[in-house]
C-alpha cells in the first residue's frame, strides 16, 4: 500500500499555487492562485498535477499584492 495518501486537485477545486498544472491527457494551462481547475473538453472532470512554477514575468505578482505579506527577519543579537 502507497504511504502518500495526498489526492490531485480536480476540476472544480480551486487552485492553491500558481503555476503550469497538466491534467490526465497532458494538457497544461498555467493557473494563479484563487482559480478554479477546469474541465477538460474530452474528459470532463479530471485530476491536475503541477508541472512547475509559472516563468512567464506577467504573470508573477512582484508587488505581492494578492499573496500574504512578507515575513521580516527580526535581529535579536542586541
Amino acid at each position: 500500500m502507497s504511504e502518500d495518501k495526498t489526492m490531485d486537485p480536480m476540476s472544480g477545486d480551486t487552485v492553491e499555487t500558481d503555476g503550469v498544472y497538466a491534467n490526465e491527457a497532458g494538457r497544461e494551462v498555467t493557473l494563479k492562485r484563487g482559480d478554479d481547475f477546469p474541465a477538460d473538453l474530452i474528459l470532463g472532470r479530471t485530476t491536475w498535477a503541477m508541472k512547475g512554477f509559472s516563468m512567464n514575468e506577467a504573470d508573477i505578482d512582484h508587488d505581492q499584492k494578492e499573496n500574504t505579506k512578507v515575513r521580516r527577519r527580526v535581529d535579536t543579537r542586541t
